[in-house]
């Protein structure tokens, strides 16, 4: 497949690890940062149709990703990053940053974004994962979503037309997001500020942001908490290499420096099992684990 005259970035043997927050990877075969939503769709359907290999992915702030060889085209949609503001609305690119568009909406005295002060991740992420912290999450704030079905089609849905829950959307899988709009209110600029200071200095205090990580690897069970879990069954800081079940928060693993993914998976694996086998819960992956083809 040629990948000519399309609008965007284009690299051959690329470094994963430089498109994941853990920092692990083995090189990508193609890598396309598609600048409009045309090349994307052509892009993606000129390769399905000669059985290419392709798969999509933001800032990458939950995906492990395979040290071996990732054959055919990884798309990026970080450059996917238009906003439109009008007046307590805004429509953005799947591709900018949650983090940033919470800044700009306090910097507008515009309240409900608050909870994604700290999360790394881009929109449309988000809106796949039903991102939220501090009691707030996406679906309160999502009016509609344009997606891109896997057949290539374009349509916009409303938020009545899918289905949340903890950390899932019905989109998860079925399509790609293409634009989020959401519907925020007026608030006091200060307050606003001062409620998102005091998540990041929270978020600072109780996770590892001083090593690569993806996050919370787990899920929290329904009543409990994935990283208490973990703790009670002696996992906290232990290692398989240079990953780590962290010292601080036991359900982030941290790449102290040359980790590879095979240590997470096997990390992942093998507390699933003892968490099962010693407190009979299920601890469901919260990250992505982009498998080796």
């Amino acid at each position: 497949m040629k990948l000519q005259g399309l609008n965007g970035r284009l690299e051959h043997n690329f470094p994963l690890k430089k498109l994941s927050t853990w920092r692990i990877g083995g090189l990508a075969e193609t890598v396309f940062w598609p600048q409009n939503e045309e090349d994307l769709v052509k892009v993606w359907l000129e390769a399905k149709g000669e059985g290419i290999p392709i798969r999509f992915f933001g800032r990458g702030s939950n995906i492990l990703f395979p040290n071996e060889f990732l054959p055919g085209i990884t798309i990026i949609t970080t450059q996917l990053n238009q906003t439109h503001w009008d007046e307590q609305q805004v429509k953005v690119g799947a591709g900018i940053s949650l983090a940033a568009l919470a800044r700009e909406a306090a910097q507008r005295g515009l309240t409900g974004l608050e909870f994604g002060a700290g999360i790394p991740g881009t929109v449309g992420g988000a809106i796949v994962m039903n991102a939220g912290a501090h009691g707030g999450s996406i679906e309160d704030v999502l009016a509609k979503v344009k997606i891109m079905t896997m057949a290539g089609e374009i349509k916009v849905l409303e938020k009545e037309d899918l289905e949340f829950g903890y950390r899932k959307c019905s989109l998860r899988d079925q399509a790609l997001i293409l634009e989020g709009v959401f519907q925020l209110g007026k608030g006091d600029r200060e307050s606003i500020k001062q409620t998102m200071s005091e998540y990041l200095s929270k978020r600072k205090a109780s996770q590892p942001l001083e090593y690569p990580n993806a996050g919370s690897v787990f899920r929290n069970p329904p009543g409990d908490s994935a990283g208490r879990l973990i703790e009670k069954a002696g996992w906290k800081g232990k290692k398989y290499g240079d990953a780590q079940v962290s010292e601080k928060h036991a359900n982030f693993i941290v790449n102290l420096g040359n980790a590879t993914a095979c240590q997470v998976r096997s990390l992942i694996e093998d507390i699933q099992k003892d968490v099962q086998e010693k407190y009979g819960v299920e601890l469901k992956p919260e990250v992505c684990i982009v498998k080796p083809e």
